[in-house]
């Protein structure tokens, strides 16, 4: 058979954009419609180019391996959390502190109220209020101001200044606040009346942080992570990224497209650009069926469609929070670090999204909030929040609103700006963010199979573009098949195929954190050491619980493997371009660890047939066995008979001395 070499990765995408560029010129210039049906010629021209490029580039070639009964075309890495090389890069953060004085107004729902701890402190207290209006996403002006000693009704904006004055006088108090209006408006429009009826009927409530992965996760918010995992979320362990930075990773969720296929939005096209209110967003669909919406997102500089994007030029939720941050974010720098007053910052997202629910308690509600302040930056920081994010998972679980919401605790990717991306397994994290999902306790009884297809699909190959066709199931229903593989966006409650690979889920190589297996000689020493290893691990077991058992000698290897990541994932250094869709492939990123999957015989006792994967790290020299990774393919009997009772879980391994 003769093979021929396609062109290397870099030298097909750049000529894609060469051509992009020649052969687009003209189509740029061209008006752009507000609907992305509409759009010009140029951006299906995109679209298509990148899809062929990620069709051709991506080399895999999947072949099922009739000898293993998991067979998967996707090999997902077994990434330790606490791995040593991962460590160094952590450290536990210290309590924030902020100031001892508690503030002087509270936020509840609609209603601010000047507290009683502050009343019974200084006495009669006269505050001032202002609501902060939207003027565009990059300024805001100030409404009438309101004069009370008691509490405000927020009902023509969610935010305000507060300016506050003791009875004598001599002490004064003030902040920028926010909560959520009593819009009369919404909530006549809205209403579960209008929700379809072959939807699921939940509320969708996205709480994303920035640039943690799903490792980072367990190592920097352990609590959160063990609540979640107490509130029966599904985790996607084969959750990657499909491009390069924040935009590349969310736009797909909340458009199911990426951004060459949508119109021009870059800032630095000027006048050819338009605003992102063009896309077609997935909260627009929710509010023509009766939903309230809601986005918040905080560090206004660094905006998810406003950093290198026009931003929105109408607002583009009933409930925007961008304005309250372009009004306070200034005053940030005169507070103690991540607190506001007595307040941690993050904490006024949090407290946001819970005035949401209280307000529109009754009202079908989607709101996406993503938060990046403490992680976005920082490699441990985050965990400042952890105690406040396990008690607003409890506020929900408590509060029954989970009753009918699908929670989704989320992020973008994982970091990127630090060392730990020139590590193998940083690289890898950076590819695999964490995603879980909390559904109603009811739902697993009322929709079994689709329950059962999601709870399959949390160990598969999974992207932002299931994540779009997964809330768009919540208005329309569709989880009883195995989804076509070569569909680019499947719902979770479909059944995702085990022979899918990045190719058919348009990821480019560089970003596939799948692994690639490779054969290898059955007397390479990585096989043969593996296996001596194996044996080590079994006759330890087997001793540890019994003397019963004879000990395993091994009579031959059949076949060994070993996978690694692709050669275009360690390559990749960094985005060549200001958009990040042109990569560096100038990295050198060293391989620390192997995964080996190896099939043996034994000699003795009885002609054992096991199957096994382990671990090896280039570094330490170590192999890493897990038990649950280990399976006896050939029938075993009454051989372990001596044991059966006493120590059930070493019936695989176990051929008792003496033999009935």
């Amino acid at each position: 058979m003769v093979t021929v070499r396609a062109p290397s990765f870099l030298v097909r995408r750049v000529c894609a954009f060469i051509f992009l560029g020649i052969m687009g010129y003209s189509i740029f210039q061209m008006t752009r419609s507000n609907s992305y049906y509409d759009m010009s010629d140029r951006s299906i021209m995109r679209k298509q180019i990148e899809l062929d490029i990620i069709k051709s580039s991506n080399n895999e070639v999947p072949v099922k391996n009739s000898k293993t009964e998991n067979y998967t075309a996707c090999p997902l890495p077994n990434l330790d959390p606490f791995n040593p090389v991962m460590m160094k890069f952590f450290k536990k953060e210290a309590p924030l502190v902020c100031d001892e004085e508690e503030d002087w107004v509270t936020v509840k729902g609609n209603i601010a109220r000047i507290t009683d701890k502050a009343l019974k402190k200084y006495g009669d207290i006269q505050c001032k209020f202002m609501d902060v209006l939207r003027a565009n996403d990059f300024s805001s002006s100030l409404g009438v101001v309101t004069t009370t000693h008691t509490e405000y009704n927020l009902e023509t904006s969610d935010f305000f200044r507060v300016y506050c004055e003791s009875e004598n006088g001599k002490f004064s108090w003030e902040s920028r606040m926010a909560g959520i209006r009593f819009d009369e408006d919404v909530i006549n429009r809205a209403g579960w009346d209008q929700v379809p009826k072959d939807g699921l009927g939940l509320n969708v409530l996205m709480f994303g942080m920035d640039s943690l992965s799903h490792m980072m996760v367990q190592r920097g918010l352990p609590k959160v992570y063990a609540k979640l995992k107490s509130m029966n979320a599904r985790v996607l362990k084969g959750y990657n990224i499909v491009g390069d930075g924040t935009p590349q990773a969310l736009i797909p969720i909340l458009t199911g497209r990426t951004e060459l296929e949508l119109p021009d939005t870059r800032k630095r096209m000027g006048n050819k650009a338009t605003y992102v209110n063009v896309y077609p967003f997935i909260w627009n669909e929710f509010k023509k069926h009766g939903y309230v919406t809601g986005y918040a997102e905080d560090v206004p500089d660094v905006g998810i469609f406003t950093y290198r994007l026009k931003g929105f030029d109408q607002q583009p939720t009933d409930h925007y929070m961008r304005s309250y941050y372009v009004d306070a974010a200034p005053m940030f720098q005169h507070q103690k670090p991540f607190c506001y007053g007595s307040l941690p910052r993050h904490k006024i997202m949090l407290n946001y999204i819970k005035d949401m629910f209280r307000v529109y308690e009754d009202k079908p509600k989607f709101m996406f909030a993503f938060h990046g302040e403490l992680s976005h930056d920082y490699t441990s920081k985050v965990s400042v929040a952890e105690n406040d994010l396990v008690e607003w998972l409890e506020w929900f679980e408590k509060s029954g609103y989970l009753n009918n919401t699908m929670l989704v605790f989320m992020s973008d990717h994982g970091q990127r700006f630090t060392a730990i991306r020139d590590t193998q397994q940083g690289k890898l994290e950076e590819r695999m963010p964490f995603f879980s999902f909390i559904l109603p306790k009811w739902f697993d009884r009322k929709y079994p199979k689709m329950a059962s297809n999601f709870n399959d699909n949390t160990n598969r190959l999974t992207t932002p573009f299931d994540i779009y066709s997964t809330l768009m199931s919540v208005l329309h229903r569709d989880g009883l098949k195995t989804d076509d593989v070569n569909k680019r966006s499947i719902s979770l409650f479909n059944e995702i195929p085990l022979d899918r690979t990045c190719r058919d889920a348009y990821i480019e190589p560089h970003w596939c954190a799948c692994l690639k297996w490779q054969p290898i000689s059955v007397d390479a020493p990585l096989a043969v050491d593996a296996v001596a290893n194996f044996v080590q691990f079994l006759n330890r077991l087997n001793a540890k619980y019994t003397d019963l058992c004879a000990p395993i000698e091994i009579d031959r290897i059949e076949w060994a493997n070993k996978m690694a990541p692709n050669e275009g994932l360690l390559k990749f250094h960094h985005a060549a371009d200001p958009d990040g869709f042109v990569p560096d492939m100038s990295g050198k990123t060293k391989i620390t660890d192997i995964y080996l999957q190896i099939k043996v015989i034994t000699r003795q006792p009885a002609k054992a047939v096991f199957e096994f994967s382990c671990q090896y790290n280039n570094n330490t020299k170590r192999y890493t066995i897990n038990e649950k990774a280990i399976s006896r393919i050939n029938e075993y009997g009454n051989q372990s008979w001596c044991v059966a009772k006493t120590q059930p879980q070493l019936n695989k391994y176990c051929y008792c001395k003496k033999q009935n």
